[in-house]
């Protein structure tokens, strides 16, 4: 047989696999978000600058790492996640990175600017997906997990409440919610008036969670155990919440 005779197999083929598509759901923004939080979630430049790492570690101190890992170590492969809210810096990368493309990940955020920014850094992975749309509003989606990271602090009390209420009513059987977010600062907190004086000029929402557990904004159920942990002097908690 001639060289010219000899004929290669095709090169294997991997299935297609689908991504999904980012999703629109053309929910009013709130006026809050209007009059507090325009520049940073709803201008393009100023919300990549926001949330680029090099501003999520001093932003938090440098507790970015460890923060992101208390909220890693509660997923695992295969788990179905909702994520409300985006975050700064690498976290979605570390969640994408830790499902390893499976299961589900959606991220739900009501600025285009904010989804625009994310999709860099999850655009590895074919499960993850963002939604543009208020994330307080239900859905008929149920997850195994569902994450708040530093986004409670940022709505006024009755719209904590509305998404405790979306988290809770959004878990499977077994699932859980997992929020990082600030707490009050134990009394001789070097940081706590600093932080504090910021909060009113910047943050106007956050001081609630000084002199409330995040619990309380929670649906009253006994279907949720509740466990919390801080860091940094009490500066920041993780709260879980696991559906009975």
């Amino acid at each position: 047989m001639t060289e010219k005779e000899i004929t290669k197999s095709p090169a294997a083929v991997a299935p297609p696999v689908n991504k999904e598509e980012n999703t629109k759901e053309d929910h009013p923004i709130p006026e809050y978000l209007k009059s507090v939080y325009d520049r940073r979630y709803f201008h393009p430049f100023l919300s990549k600058i926001f949330d680029d790492e090099w501003l999520a570690g001093p932003g938090t101190f440098f507790y970015t790492g460890q923060l992101t890992k208390t909220v890693t170590n509660e997923i695992i492969e295969g788990d179905d996640v909702l994520q409300l809210g985006i975050a700064s810096g690498n976290f979605e990368r570390a969640i994408a990175s830790k499902m390893n493309s499976k299961g589900k990940y959606h991220i739900e955020d009501i600025s285009p600017d904010h989804g625009e920014a994310v999709m860099p850094r999850i655009s590895p992975w074919l499960n993850a997906a963002v939604k543009e749309r208020d994330f307080t509003i239900e859905s008929d989606l149920r997850y195994d997990v569902v994450i708040g990271y530093f986004v409670l602090h940022e709505l006024p009390d009755v719209r904590k409440k509305a998404l405790l209420k979306r988290a809770f009513n959004a878990l499977k059987p077994a699932g859980k919610m997992i929020f990082i977010d600030y707490d009050r600062p134990k009394r001789f907190h070097p940081l706590k008036y600093p932080v504090k004086m910021f909060n009113r000029l910047f943050e106007p929402f956050a001081e609630s969670l000084w002199y409330n557990e995040i619990q309380d904004f929670a649906p009253k159920t006994d279907k949720l155990i509740w466990a919390k942990k801080t860091f940094f002097g009490n500066m920041y908690q993780c709260v879980i919440a696991q559906k009975r």
